[in-house]
């Protein structure tokens, strides 16, 4: 690798880094103000200063004219990293254009000028999280429609969405439709790519996301909103055939590396992957490239503010890396892998409109996830599709016990949950008791899994798969004094910033016959 650092060429600033091998063409433009919104640059309107343009390698900021000009690699889409308070231009179906593909047969020496509008940006804004839409068909495409975007058209309250990957099942002729259908919420939106997105047939994993990049634009960007630095991160590593790994190319580490040199220290940094970090069940299968993770830590350790954000697993999750993870840095690193929008594969027993629930198997409503910043602070929220939004346990009890009778079990699965939420319950309006935070299968969701088995005719629609262990699940015991009667137990949930959720359900202590 020949990193060459960073250096200022004819007022410009320039970072980059590339293969000792790589072929470059030299490339240069504005990005500039485009005050009538028409995407070319009239008489008066300036140049911004300041802003980068990269091929996902090299940064280059530009000039006090606006002008860029740097080495890129020979073919690759060069894109500007959207500065606060400026917006790139969308499409009718709100899909940002901030890069430009090599166009076959320009002349050497062609300016490639990028647009930006102004935009008013606040210090304090709300993103939507999805992951994994992953349809297989036309129809998929429509329960998508019907369940995820139907409860969110043209509601405004959201500066962007992100889908963190998988925006298909492997078939990206359905890329358009889904489009279509994410354009009904009426906000831009970043995909990131994931394992489903690949091209499979390809040679190579630098080309492996071509059908991807062809709809969506390069695979590893970046983007300012806010007092926030956003950058996706292509983290799919092809490896042949259906097989990948998680990690990130030498480019890849570059091009992060020289878009932090010209980020302000304090900036929140949000890490968009498909791919997630950590090891995605109790025995530690390893999905992704450990050496590459810890050269992330290495680059971030010394930021005061990060977040990871993943999909990929298709059940709900919060990890915080410390120091047994090999991150060091004063705070732990929050990942949130974020549950799928498509659930369980848009499998399992259809619902009353003929949609299947979808259920994940940790027992977590398929949904989105709200990213809420203010500031550098931020707080991430959870939406179960079909369910009012403040639904957030799934509670599971028997529906009668024997009197007299101890160590019943009851369990609350609070969907968003992680170590940092309080969870307690009681009964009759008892005392509130902490519930223990166990590592086990939802049984609600298991009995859904289980009944699959007692069909004589089995559904139409993709099984439930099967049952895994659940990372926010608790459990507390049935009191054995309870008098024959029914009884109310209730749960109650709070977030670590004193949001409570609660949940109530009856069962009855009777005798038996």
């Amino acid at each position: 690798m020949n990193l060459r650092g960073w250096c200022s060429v004819a007022g410009l600033t320039l970072l980059w880094a590339t293969g000792a091998a790589a072929s470059t063409a030299l490339v240069h433009g504005v990005v500039f103000d485009d005050r009538n919104g028409n995407g070319v640059r009239d008489v008066g309107e300036p140049g911004l200063a300041g802003v980068g343009v990269s091929d996902g390698t090299a940064v280059a900021l530009t000039d006090a004219s606006g002008r860029y000009e740097f080495a890129a690699l020979d073919g690759a889409t060069l894109f500007v990293i959207k500065p606060r308070g400026w917006r790139p231009p969308v499409t009718a179906q709100h899909l940002p254009q901030f890069y430009r593909r090599p166009v076959s047969g320009m002349p050497p020496g062609t300016a490639i000028d990028f647009p930006l509008l102004k935009s008013d940006e606040a210090d304090d804004f709300r993103v939507l999280l999805f992951t994994d839409p992953q349809p297989a068909s036309a129809k998929e495409v429509g329960y998508f429609d019907r369940t995820i975007i139907d409860g969110l058209a043209g509601t405004r309250d959201f500066a962007f969405s992100v889908t963190l990957g998988d925006v298909v099942y492997d078939r990206h002729e359905l890329y358009a439709s889904l489009t279509a259908a994410m354009a009904r919420i009426g906000v831009p939106t970043y995909n990131v790519a994931g394992n489903h997105d690949l091209d499979l047939g390809t040679a190579d994993d630098r080309h492996a996301m071509t059908s991807f990049e062809l709809a969506y634009g390069p695979s590893t960007y970046a983007f300012h909103y806010g007092r926030v630095l956003f950058v996706a991160l292509n983290d799919v590593r092809f490896l042949g055939g259906p097989r990948y790994i998680g990690g990130l190319r030498e480019d890849q580490f570059a091009f992060l590396e020289n878009l932090l040199r010209v980020t302000p220290r304090d900036e929140l940094v949000v890490l968009m992957m498909h791919i997630p970090w950590f090891y995605p069940n109790p025995l530690n299968a390893e999905t992704f490239r450990v050496a590459d993770r810890a050269r992330l830590f290495a680059l971030l350790q010394d930021r005061p503010h990060n977040l990871w954000l993943s999909g990929h697993t298709h059940y709900q999750r919060h990890v915080f890396y410390g120091a047994a993870d090999g991150w060091h840095g004063a705070q732990p690193l929050h990942e949130y892998n974020v549950a799928a929008a498509c659930g369980s594969f848009w499998g399992g027993p259809p619902d009353a409109s003929g949609i299947p629930i979808a259920t994940m198997a940790d027992g977590t409503p398929h949904g989105y996830g709200i990213l809420t910043v203010a500031g550098a602070e931020v707080r991430l929220d959870y939406r179960a599709v079909r369910h009012p939004p403040d639904d957030q346990i799934g509670l599971h009890v028997p529906m009668a016990v024997k009197p007299r009778t101890g160590y019943i079990s009851y369990y609350a699965n609070v969907f968003n949950g992680h170590d940092g939420w309080k969870v307690e319950s009681r009964v009759d309006g008892r005392t509130w008791n902490a519930m223990r935070r166990v590592l086990d299968w939802d049984p609600a969701y298991a009995k859904l899994y289980l009944d699959q088995d007692t069909l004589t005719v089995p559904l139409a629609t993709p099984r439930l798969p099967d049952p895994m262990v659940c990372y926010h699940l608790w459990r507390s015991y049935l009191p054995a004094d309870l008098a024959v009667g029914p009884h109310v137990i209730e749960v109650r949930a709070t977030d670590p910033a004193g949001q409570a959720f609660t949940t109530r359900q009856e069962m009855r202590v009777v005798e038996p016959q």
